[in-house]
């Protein structure tokens, strides 16, 4: 299948769902386009009625006549009007509908998106992408109904006409356009990669615009603010180059189509003369070609000039998106797959090796774990040892390059994502915030829970306090990414939502890493008391929080070295007693 075939493909269900609006907006269309040519028709036949009257010396019924004609013009320009408005308003309506339904479509498949896959593309990149598909999307019936399908008809339209009248004025009507409609050609195909090389250009730019916003904190505490300036500077100046280029390119060829359009004109009234004059014709006929000849050049040009390109770039913004949408991924859902139901917490890891797709060396090399439901697992060990990746595979955050991850006794390839999901409560080091109010925050895992709800959940987690001392209290804006609350304040409100959520399944990651020793002090009952009977896994470099738990493992270098209580692990000796005697005030040195 060709790269079009398959942009059309992924396009075409968007467009169907107003596909009876979209076709009774072409035919209103095609009428209008064949109603427009008879205009000229009808200003050549009211000269030709003038003279005649004139040199006849009879103008009694010159008025009469005009009347008439007037009538027909009136009503073309009704007609044209009316039918016109209303198969744009049909037009607009279906290319809503067919922009909502991409739209949804758009970002119901990028949810679904593996963090990996997610992870290797930039996300000013993605946005640029997805802002410029789904004005794509939006444009494409307005440049094909409103300017291609119109000037096609109304050009079969003028040719039918301009026969009937006269074929030798017709045929020399049509002199000159063989050449436009090759320079236009040339001119779109000459264009095409100009246009790519543009689009990358400014998707470039909007990544290099979107990594300095989300990592703003970083360039002003590093101070290169310049340094960044700098390189928006110069790729700005690279993609504003080429666009002037293209400008020019396009410049030129509008005046060189304007010139030939001029050109045709001459060479049908100067032939025109010559047919008035020999009385082949008559000055009315002359004047009816005059205005068809509009028809036929300039639409023509307008439509390779500006409508061929147009498609151009549109075409290439369906090209991005469709090769977004062609990386595979490396989560997939079953078509079959079940919804997990009443959990109980049991799981095994089975010869579990994982290594990211840029990374040679595998992450995590045969890991067999069993966390029996109800008993908290903490994971051990220096940092890259592979203990972050382990949990991801427990959410299907990424899949396993080999082996098993069982849940309840099933694979958890078999469940569906969201039901698996939203029964296992992540909380990690890096906690963001959506750019919304601290009550919508910890709402947004449980949307219908009561205002008394999310107070007692942040009531647990500690955070009720210093969200009285905002501002707006439960309404306080936390900013974007919740950059208005420090570390501390934005993990207590990812605790707060676990709270809220009540998963049978606890991922804590680090997460009060970023909270003070009294604080963290505080949670310590609390957490306990969320994690007895509920399985919990738990990553810490504080080992302190982590020694009372049911089963501590111990990872290096992508595997399991030992496992055991702190008690049996201390009696040992080996890397987890070195770490604890590491610790100083709770930290590995």
């Amino acid at each position: 299948m060709t790269e079009r075939r398959q942009i059309w493909e992924m396009i075409k269900p968007s467009y169907a769902k107003g596909k009876w609006l979209y076709s009774v907006s072409v035919i209103l269309t095609i009428l209008v386009s064949i109603a427009l040519v008879f205009e000229p028709v009808v200003y050549g036949r009211m000269v030709d009625i003038v003279i005649n009257a004139l040199a006849d010396n009879n103008t009694s019924t010159l008025f009469q006549d005009i009347a008439l004609l007037l009538v027909a013009w009136i009503g073309i320009f009704l007609f044209n009007t009316i039918v016109g408005m209303i198969a744009r308003f049909l037009s607009w309506t279906a290319t809503n509908i067919a922009s909502e339904h991409f739209a949804t479509k758009i970002t119901r498949g990028l949810l679904t998106w593996s963090q990996q896959r997610f992870g290797n593309i930039p996300g000013g990149k993605l946005i640029r992408t997805f802002d410029e598909t789904w004005r794509a999307i939006h444009h494409l019936p307005g440049t094909v109904m409103n300017d291609m399908l119109p000037t096609t008809f109304s050009f079969i339209a003028v040719l039918v006409v301009g026969f009937v009248i006269n074929w030798q004025l017709t045929l020399v009507s049509l002199s000159l356009f063989p050449v436009s409609v090759g320079m236009g050609w040339y001119a779109w195909k000459k264009a095409k990669p100009k246009q790519k090389k543009v689009f990358d250009g400014w998707t470039g730019l909007s990544k290099h615009i979107g990594e300095t916003v989300n990592n703003i904190t970083t360039i002003q505490n590093y101070a290169q603010e310049k340094q960044r300036e700098q390189g928006l500077d110069k790729k700005m100046k690279v993609v504003i180059k080429d666009q002037l280029y293209l400008n020019i390119f396009w410049a030129i060829f509008h005046s060189i189509g304007s010139s030939l359009n001029l050109i045709g004109r001459l060479i049908v009234f100067v032939f025109g003369v010559y047919l008035v004059s020999n009385g082949t014709i008559t000055l009315g006929v002359l004047i009816t070609f005059l205005g068809l000849i509009s028809f036929l050049l300039s639409p023509v040009q307008y439509v390779i000039a500006n409508d061929l390109p147009q498609l151009s770039q549109l075409w290439t913004a369906f090209g991005a998106m469709k090769k977004l949408q062609d990386v595979q991924d490396d989560v997939v859902e079953k078509e079959d797959a079940i919804v997990l139901k009443n959990v109980i917490g049991d799981i095994e890891l089975r010869n579990v090796h994982f290594n990211y797709r840029d990374q040679e060396k595998a992450t995590l090399r045969g890991v067999d774990l069993r966390i029996p439901d109800g008993s908290s697992c903490a994971l051990v060990g220096p940092s890259g040892a592979g203990k972050t990746t382990l949990v991801k595979l427990i959410n299907r955050a990424v899949d396993v390059t080999k082996g098993e991850v069982i849940l309840d006794g099933k694979d958890i390839k078999d469940y569906t994502l969201e039901s698996l999901r939203s029964n296992i409560g992540v909380v990690s080091q890096d906690t963001l915030l959506f750019h919304d109010t601290v009550m919508n925050n910890v709402r947004f895992v449980k949307p219908n829970a009561t205002r008394d709800e999310v107070m007692t959940a942040c009531k647990r987690a500690e955070a009720h306090t210093f969200i009285n001392g905002l501002p707006k209290k439960y309404l306080s804006i936390v900013g974007e990414r919740g950059v208005k609350l420090s570390g501390g304040e934005r993990q207590r409100i990812a605790l707060a939502r676990i709270f809220l959520a009540d998963p049978p399944v606890l991922v804590l990651d680090e997460s009060t890493s970023a909270l003070d020793s009294e604080t963290e002090h505080k949670l310590q009952e609390t957490l306990r008391k969320v994690m007895k009977g509920r399985t919990t896994i738990l990553i810490a470099h504080r080992l302190s929080t982590i020694y009372l738990a049911d089963q501590i493992v111990v990872m290096k270098d992508g595997k399991i070295s030992d496992r055991g209580t702190h008690s049996e692990l201390m009696k040992k000796g080996g890397l987890y007693d070195r770490l604890w005697n590491l610790q100083a005030g709770g930290y590995i040195k």
